[in-house]
């Protein structure tokens, strides 16, 4: 099996994780209370949505997502979309 360097970006707001392509392993997301999501995206915020999480009217903690296997590939880069969320980590590689 081969080793790979993981890589976490965090952000606060709507935007790039990276700016090439990459492979997403894992998301934390804490929302802020209301119903709102999480949305990948391959790119941009007008990409292909590869990956969407929901974020529930009480979820005020932080929630955990492995994603199993290599992870979902991003062929032009990953950017994310946030909705009711105060903050996202996304570890990639």
């Amino acid at each position: 099996m081969q080793q790979t360097d993981v890589n976490a970006t965090h952000r606060t707001t709507s935007g790039a994780v990276t700016t090439d392509r990459a492979r997403l392993k894992s998301i934390s997301y804490r929302g802020n209370g209301t119903a709102g999501h999480v949305r990948v995206r391959d790119g941009s915020v007008s990409g292909t949505i590869l990956v969407e999480l929901d974020v529930g009217t009480s979820d005020t903690f932080t929630i955990y997502v492995p994603i199993p296997g290599e992870g979902v590939l991003f062929p032009t880069s990953i950017y994310v979309q946030l909705s009711n969320v105060d903050a996202i980590t996304a570890f990639w590689a």
